[in-house]
């Protein structure tokens, strides 16, 4: 069976040509990028009879995928990532084909955990995916599939931005009838935010930032909403269109940053800390946000998530965040702050249950009083509009845009 899909190729040499004009060759060439194709491929057969084939009706693009394309990411995972692959890993997809062991039907709407776990593999669990933490797998490089922690950066297993691919049983959610496609196909990014919240819950009545107001940003924000109520949230967001979704999410405080001050001034005007002039830099705070969620990933949104979390608050890196040069992290000890890294999903322990996350989440937005999260999807684009699709999502700011989907259902 053959199909289309986006094919992406990588290298040593692409990775330094990347990383000295990446993020200018797509403004330069109207979103073309000579690395990346809409190619024919060859879906194979399943490969046992706890697999499936599946058709993509919505795949996001992923501030992931983008940061590959445009030599932003950290080459450090380069070892557990295998090219050319098809990307798109958050989809809301179609069962065509079960196998007899796959536990779906034919017709059946499904999300996609796309991590390959030891178990998509064929091999014994190792200790995280025993533990049920498949993204922390050790075994990312081995068995017969080539490298890959995640479908779509794995040569063997094509992703969402194609007209077929396959998944393993294990891999698997059924979408609730009462959920959108569009709510569907957010699972997966809303399920790092949950995920995130989970492992650093804020009290009632504690304060909560989130600094970020894309995707994953909003997505925290409704799972805060979710799963804290209690707390007196913030978000820091830099546009309007992201200040009104966070509104119609339920934020008890939306500040837009305009001039790279938000986290600063939601801080001093809305949990009652003081500044106090440094020799050089910035203002260093006392007092600040029992929690914060840093979900943008870049050096600046960093150092101002240290600088505005309380003493002995928490910090959840949520942004991936990789290469930062300078930052200071004195506050990090100074205020002995308790900072987690949050990677993607997994089983809840603190959950009834442990259930994973991803189900968990899709309970959660079936229920009565969910946030509406269907308008995080702000455009659809058909496949053969893929420049358009990545020029769009590479300029949200300026295009209003916060989800960017490729739409494969019928026109």
């Amino acid at each position: 069976m053959r199909g289309l899909g986006l094919r992406v190729g990588s290298s040593a040499l692409n990775y330094r040509a990347l990383r000295a004009f990446g993020s200018r060759l797509p403004r330069w060439t109207g979103g073309w990028l000579p690395w990346l194709a809409l190619t024919s491929y060859e879906l194979p057969e399943l490969p046992g009879p706890d697999w499936v084939r599946l058709r993509p009706l919505l795949a996001g693009i992923c501030g992931s995928d983008l940061s590959l394309l445009t030599g932003k990411a950290s080459a450090i995972l380069s070892p557990f990532s295998s090219f050319p692959a098809i990307l798109g890993h958050e989809v809301v997809a179609v069962v065509e084909e079960a196998g007899a062991l796959a536990g779906v039907e034919k017709g059946q709407r499904v999300v996609l955990d796309p991590i390959i776990s030891c178990a998509v593999r064929g091999l014994d669990p190792c200790a995280g995916c025993r533990d049920g933490a498949p993204a922390l797998c050790r075994r990312a490089a081995e068995g017969e599939l080539s490298p890959g922690m995640l479908i779509g950066f794995c040569r063997d297993l094509p992703g969402a931005w194609s007209e077929g691919m396959l998944a393993h049983a294990s891999q698997l959610y059924p979408v609730p009838e009462r959920l959108s496609d569009e709510a569907a196909a957010l699972a997966e990014p809303l399920a790092c935010g949950l995920h995130a919240v989970l492992a650093q819950p804020p009290a009632d009545g504690e304060r909560a930032l989130v600094v970020g107001g894309g995707a994953i940003g909003l997505g925290t924000l409704a799972a805060l909403r979710m799963v804290a109520p209690g707390a007196d949230t913030t978000i820091v967001v830099r546009h309007p269109h992201q200040a009104e979704l966070a509104e119609r999410l339920g934020a008890n405080h939306v500040v837009i940053d305009r001039h790279g001050d938000g986290p600063r001034r939601a801080a001093v005007e809305l949990a009652g800390a003081r500044e106090h002039r440094a020799l050089v830099g910035g203002a260093t705070l006392t007092g600040g946000f029992e929690v914060v969620y840093e979900c943008v990933g870049n050096a600046a949104s960093l150092d101002a998530a240290l600088r505005v979390t309380a003493p002995r608050g928490r910090l959840g890196l949520i942004g991936s965040v990789g290469h930062v040069e300078g930052l200071d992290l004195t506050l990090a000890w100074a205020r002995e702050l308790r900072i987690t890294g949050n990677y993607v999903y997994g089983r809840e322990a603190s959950v009834a249950g442990q259930p994973h996350t991803i189900a968990h989440l899709l309970r959660l937005l079936a229920a009565d009083g969910a946030p509406e999260v269907d308008a995080l999807v702000t455009h659809r684009f058909r496949l053969g509009e893929w420049r358009e699709a990545l020029r769009t999502a590479m300029a949200r700011g300026q295009r209003a845009a916060v989800k960017v989907v490729f739409d494969h259902r019928a026109a």
